[in-house]
């Protein structure tokens, strides 16, 4: 079995936002599981637009470098405001990329009693948190 301190369920925004923040942590072991940016990419309607302003948007992480703007010269896009759902899903992909490259990409179900917090991944996995 697997042990972790800290185990993060989806890699949208948040989660690899609380990732990046929480591995500045010396010490401190941190796993993320999910397909990055998937509910975004797989949920929201097709054409949409953020409503949130622009530095609501970019996704935070602990040394303030991977912004909206960093993306844009590092990739060369061009992100109009609002920001496409397609341009967002582009970045969160890219920031994934660069503040949490390990994350794991697989599926995962409970295991056992929930108060025990065990985790059994797809491919034979078994994570405790």
């Amino acid at each position: 079995m697997t042990t972790c301190d800290v185990t993060i369920i989806g890699a949208g925004p948040y989660g690899l936002s609380a990732a990046a923040h929480l591995r500045t942590v010396k010490g401190l072991e941190v796993r993320v599981f999910g397909e990055p940016m998937s509910f975004w990419q797989h949920n929201m309607p097709v054409g949409m637009f953020l409503r949130s302003n622009w530095t609501a948007t970019r996704i935070a992480d602990p040394n303030g470098s991977l912004t909206l703007e960093a993306y844009q010269m590092a990739c060369g896009n061009h992100l109009s405001f609002p920001v496409p759902l397609d341009r967002f899903v582009q970045y969160g992909l890219w920031y994934q990329r660069r503040a949490v490259p390990d994350g794991r990409l697989r599926t995962w179900r409970p295991m056992g009693k929930a108060s025990e917090w065990s985790w059994e991944m797809v491919k034979s996995l078994i994570l405790r948190a």
